[in-house]
């Protein structure tokens, strides 16, 4: 595939891994306040598989550069960076699921009243439920973080596309910050710059040929597309007869 395909594909994919961030809590809320609370999981989940659409198209341009520019760490790092994002998900929906199913059970069995050991329970389970989901965002944030400065700080280096670098740079730092909401926010303007990054990098100029060649009546060293010897004059190509 060309250069500019696997430009398109790259800056496809990271805009619709952007727009989908935007998108979906919008239409979550709409959802909800329409009374529409009932559909709002299959929104969630039409919007889950948008974004992963946009990951897997970046993927596969990240894959395509790391070929193009022959440093296999760009696909890597990214493609690690997704692995990570996607036990994420699951790793949250498994203790979402966990945790309200315990919670509705304690619900069911004794009405929560306040003071009584069941509404304990049922508080101490919910609390239990956000310190872990808090931890849990931000040990695999950071981690998706690191794998993606990689992936990107190797294809700015590669491209010479500073956006690249700041991309990798802000998800980086929104990882480590992830322990808070604004970690959030730079890692996912850290998509934007990325998107920039696709959208203004060039496709790199046709090196000269460095081969070399060596006149046979003189011994002197000439560049390979030359047909007379810079030294003598000798023609340096034989025409076929």
């Amino acid at each position: 595939m060309s250069f500019e395909y696997n430009r398109f594909i790259g800056r496809a994919g990271t805009l619709l891994i952007v727009s989908s961030v935007v998108a979906t809590p919008i239409i979550v809320v709409a959802a909800f306040f329409l009374g529409l609370f009932p559909s709002t999981i299959w929104y969630t989940l039409v919007f889950s598989l948008w974004s992963y659409s946009g990951q897997i198209m970046f993927l596969v341009a990240m894959k395509r550069f790391g070929d193009f520019y022959e440093a296999r760490g760009i696909f890597k790092n990214a493609l690690y960076g997704f692995i990570v994002t996607l036990v994420g998900s699951f790793v949250f929906i498994f203790l979402t699921f966990g945790v309200l199913s315990y919670m509705r059970n304690l619900m069911e069995s004794a009405p929560p009243v306040p003071g009584t050991p069941p509404f304990t329970s049922f508080i101490g389970a919910f609390m239990i439920f956000l310190v872990g989901i808090w931890l849990g965002v931000f040990v695999l944030s950071a981690i998706q973080g690191v794998f993606y400065r990689r992936a990107f700080y190797a294809l700015a280096e590669k491209s010479g596309e500073g956006n690249f670098k700041q991309a990798g740079f802000l998800m980086f730092l929104g990882g480590l910050l992830a322990i808070v909401v604004v970690g959030a926010l730079i890692f996912f303007v850290g998509w934007i710059f990325a998107v920039l990054g696709f959208s203004s990098m060039k496709q790199p100029a046709l090196q000269p040929s460095t081969s070399r060649s060596f006149c046979p009546a003189c011994g002197v060293e000439n560049a390979g597309d030359a047909v007379f010897c810079s030294q003598c004059g000798n023609k340096l190509r034989q025409e076929p007869v």
